[in-house]
């Protein structure tokens, strides 16, 4: 291994400027809504436990997955499997994986006079009344301190406010946490500073279908498809849940397509820009095929650039808390460098 291959620490005076203006794309996993949001594994069971009408608990889960040693998108796909085979339909299934999504937060506003609202403001952000979205805004932050998505969402604007905001944000989290609360936090700010009060600047829009535009604004775009919660029957909330990317079968699909709108971002993002990664440990299949195949085709450059694209450290990070133990240290290292990303350490 060379010794002159090193990862970025966020801490460091040398770093400073290394994600430019308009030069980096941020792209979020769950690991970002963990705590407001059930993470995969969570998610996975609540799912199973629903659909096959079981009990089973965490640590028999984690026995059963780590046993048979498929994939989580494995373990939903035979839950819709089932559902699928009980005479239920996919969009049943859909509204079964919003409910999990969202079971905690609606769970935590019960007795606090805010499920009336909730659910809507949640939907909405931009267009809910004004005291509502106040409301919810203070709830978030109070009942969820530590998420890493408060963090995410705050650094978002302020880079937005500083002008050095990432050219795009993707996500590929089902949930629609982030752009939800940076609206509220926006207009909740907007609300108390001086009048007269309208809307705030809005910089970051979000993009769940391939005719969505950005207006101008940072696109945060949905590469697995989006859903929100639904707050009334007759109205249909406005997400991609046609689009998800839960199953085996939809991962299949994707990985199968050489020409699907997913992939045709992410490549477009990865060949133009440099990506930042937070709250993924880069497990994803797709992901991962999806960056080597960026890598490739900048290799065939190198030669005309004299060797200048195969650089001994990758320009895309992967944003994690820096490990105690050393030899975890160098393990992550070089665990990357094939797709073209090396670690970024935070302290925490």
């Amino acid at each position: 291994m060379s010794k002159k291959l090193k990862a970025v620490e966020s801490w460091s005076p040398k770093f400073r400027g290394y994600l430019a203006p308009e030069s980096w794309t941020l792209c979020v996993g769950a690991g970002i809504s963990r705590g407001i949001a059930p993470n995969w594994i969570d998610l996975t069971r609540m799912v199973v436990n629903e659909s096959f009408d079981a009990k089973i608990s965490e640590s028999e889960f984690q026995n059963i997955v780590q046993g048979y040693g498929w994939s989580l998108d494995s373990w939903i796909q035979s839950a819709a499997n089932k559902y699928l085979n009980d005479g239920k339909n996919i969009e049943d299934f859909n509204n079964l994986i919003e409910s999990h999504l969202y079971k905690k937060i609606r769970e935590k506003a019960k007795g606090l006079g805010l499920e009336k609202h909730l659910t809507k403001v949640l939907n909405h952000p931009r267009s809910a009344p004004k005291q509502s979205i106040i409301d919810v805004c203070d709830f978030i932050e109070e009942t969820f301190p530590n998420c890493s998505l408060l963090q995410v969402g705050k650094f978002l604007i302020e880079a937005a406010k500083a002008n050095k905001s990432p050219v795009s944000v993707l996500t590929f989290n089902a949930d629609t946490f982030l752009e939800t609360y940076i609206d509220l936090f926006l207009r909740r700010e907007h609300y108390k500073g001086p009048g007269p009060h309208g809307h705030p600047i809005y910089y970051f829009v979000s993009i769940t279908h391939p005719i969505s535009t950005g207006d101008n604004k940072v696109p945060i775009i949905h590469c697995h498809g989006s859903i929100s919660p639904q707050f009334s029957d007759d109205k249909k909330p406005y997400d991609s849940r046609h689009r998800l990317i839960f199953l085996e079968d939809e991962y299949l699909s994707t990985n199968s397509s050489g020409v699907s709108w997913p992939s045709a971002v992410f490549n477009y993002y990865a060949q133009s820009t440099k990506l930042a990664f937070v709250g993924m440990s880069m497990s994803d299949s797709n992901i991962r095929r999806w960056m080597k195949s960026t890598k490739q085709e900048k290799q065939k450059d190198s030669v005309i650039h004299k060797g200048s694209i195969n650089q001994i450290n990758p320009e895309h990070i992967w944003i994690n808390p820096k490990p105690k133990s050393k030899s975890e240290q160098e393990l992550l290292l070089v665990s990357q460098i094939h797709l073209g990303v090396r670690p970024a350490w935070i302290k925490d």
